[in-house]
């Protein structure tokens, strides 16, 4: 069953995920709301997570993009996964310090093993980053 629509949603497990996990002093601390078939997220990448000066570390940028699509397979498609394949695309400097929307939606599950995952960063309506990817299916429950 999908999560609710238009409420924090957090993943079952912590873990201490670098994406994702509140608990994890080093990490990203990214938040996810589900909006209709796809997942969003508002997000304004820390000065410390920088490559050159004012621009996100293009390893951050697709930290980012991974997190939002197995957000999107867990909170949409009810399935846990890993990330099998991650095709990222720079279409221009993603900037630190500036409010930037983050969304994924699963656009394929034909393959019984995956399933093919699209997400975008922008900053207002310019398209910064965007990526495709194939997200393998775990058949593994949350602990308590």
């Amino acid at each position: 069953m999908p999560a609710p629509e238009g409420v924090e949603l957090a993943f079952p497990e912590d873990g201490g995920c670098f994406g994702c996990s509140p608990s994890n002093p080093a990490g990203m601390h990214l938040r996810f709301r589900r909006d209709g078939v796809r997942v969003v997220a508002a997000y304004r990448i820390p000065e410390r997570f920088h490559g050159a000066p004012g621009v996100a570390h293009g390893g951050i940028v697709a930290t980012i993009l991974d997190e939002i699509s197995c957000a999107a397979a867990v909170f949409v498609g009810d399935r846990f996964v890993v990330t099998g394949e991650l095709v990222v695309r720079y279409e221009k400097p993603v900037p630190v310090e500036r409010p930037l929307d983050v969304d994924a939606e699963i656009v394929n599950t034909t393959h019984p093993r995956y399933a093919e995952i699209v997400a975008h960063i922008r900053e207002g309506e310019t398209l910064l980053a965007r990526s495709s990817g194939k997200f393998f299916y775990q058949e593994r429950h949350a602990t308590p």
